[in-house]
C-alpha cells in the first residue's frame, strides 16, 4: 500500500551526515511525481531520508541510493530497515563512476554531486527514461548557477524555484520563526523524441 508523504525528521536514525528537512523532501517529491512502478536513483543519498520517501512512492519499483560518505552508507542501511524498505538498492562510491550499473530510469534525484555535476548529467542524461524526469536541488549560489548552465544546451525543460521554510518554535510565552536555509528546487523534464 502506497504511504503518505512527510516523515517527521525526528524519526529517522541520523548521525552527523546531513539531511535533507521534511518539508523540503516533500516538495521534491512533489516534483518527483513518483508512481508506484518507477526505478528512480537518489544520488549522494546522505542519510538516506530522500531515498526512504522516494521507496515508499515506488512501493512496486526500485530505489538506488548512491553515497560516498561511510557513515552514511550505515544510516541509510538503518533507515531502510527501520522503515522496512526492501526496494532500496545501495551503491556506495563516487558519482559518475557509481552510476555504471544502473538500469533505466524514470526518475533521477540529484542532492550532492562532489564537483561533478557536468559528468553526473552525462550519465544521467544516457539513463533517464523518455518523458523521465530529474530533480536536483541546491543551497549554493554556486551550484545553483552551474544547474542553470548544465541545462542550457541538453534534450530538457527546466523549471525552478527557492523554497525558504521557517519553523515555528516557542520561547516563553512567545513563538518565535527560526529559518531553515533557503535551497533551490530544479525540475528537468526530459524531452519525448
Amino acid at each position: 500500500m502506497k504511504q503518505v508523504l512527510g516523515i517527521s525528521d525526528d524519526e529517522f536514525i541520523r548521525g552527523k551526515v546531513p539531511m535533507t528537512k521534511a518539508e523540503i523532501r516533500a516538495m521534491v517529491m512533489v516534483k518527483a511525481q513518483i508512481d508506484e512502478t518507477d526505478v528512480v536513483a537518489d544520488i549522494g543519498a546522505g542519510t538516506g531520508s530522500i531515498t526512504i520517501e522516494a521507496a515508499r512512492c515506488a512501493y512496486r519499483g526500485e530505489v538506488y541510493a548512491i553515497e560516498r560518505n561511510p557513515e552514511g552508507i550505515d544510516l541509510i542501511k538503518q533507515n531502510a530497515e527501520k522503515f522496512g524498505c526492501k526496494n532500496i538498492h545501495l551503491i556506495s562510491g563516487v558519482a559518475p563512476d557509481a552510476m555504471g550499473e544502473l538500469p533505466k530510469l524514470d526518475v533521477i534525484i540529484i542532492g550532492g554531486t562532489s564537483g561533478n555535476m557536468h559528468e553526473i548529467l552525462n550519465r544521467a542524461t544516457d539513463l533517464l527514461k523518455p518523458g523521465g524526469r530529474m530533480v536536483l536541488t541546491s543551497v549554493t549560489a554556486e551550484t545553483t548557477g552551474e544547474i542553470v548552465k548544465e541545462f542550457k544546451d541538453r534534450p530538457f525543460e527546466v523549471e525552478g524555484f527557492q523554497i525558504q521554510i521557517n519553523r515555528l518554535r516557542k520561547l516563553g510565552r512567545y513563538h518565535l520563526f527560526n529559518p531553515i536555509s533557503p535551497v533551490f528546487i530544479f525540475t528537468a523534464y526530459m524531452k519525448e523524441a
